[in-house]
């Protein structure tokens, strides 16, 4: 995110940057929708809490480069953490960026 220096220096700080970067990574349903839906996939350790994106490209009725293309946003915003293993990438939420957020927003 682009922010005028005379502007940031005055009036925002890194964290007012950090959580707007959030904001707009949320800012389309189906992004809410997959950010919704790691949190609870992934609350525990195993197999059956594990996503990929063929995972997500299954459960959501969209493109696999329309479901990529949301998930770098959201990696981008580092609400989405991801770990590769052989030829799999592996989405996990970042819980605590999103419980940060969730105390920014309410002021």
């Amino acid at each position: 995110m682009r922010i005028r220096a005379a502007i940031s220096s005055k009036y925002i700080n890194e964290t007012d940057i950090e959580m707007a970067e959030i904001a707009n990574a949320l800012a389309h349903p189906l992004r809410v929708a997959l950010v919704r839906y790691l949190g609870t996939k992934n609350s525990g350790k195993g197999v059956d809490n594990v996503t990929c994106n063929k995972d997500l490209v299954e459960l959501f009725d969209y493109s696999q480069s329309t479901i990529s293309q949301h998930v770098k946003i959201l990696k981008d915003a580092g609400l989405f953490i991801t770990e590769s293993k052989d030829k799999f990438t592996y989405y996990y939420l970042n819980k605590e960026l999103l419980k940060r957020f969730g105390t920014f927003v309410q002021l």
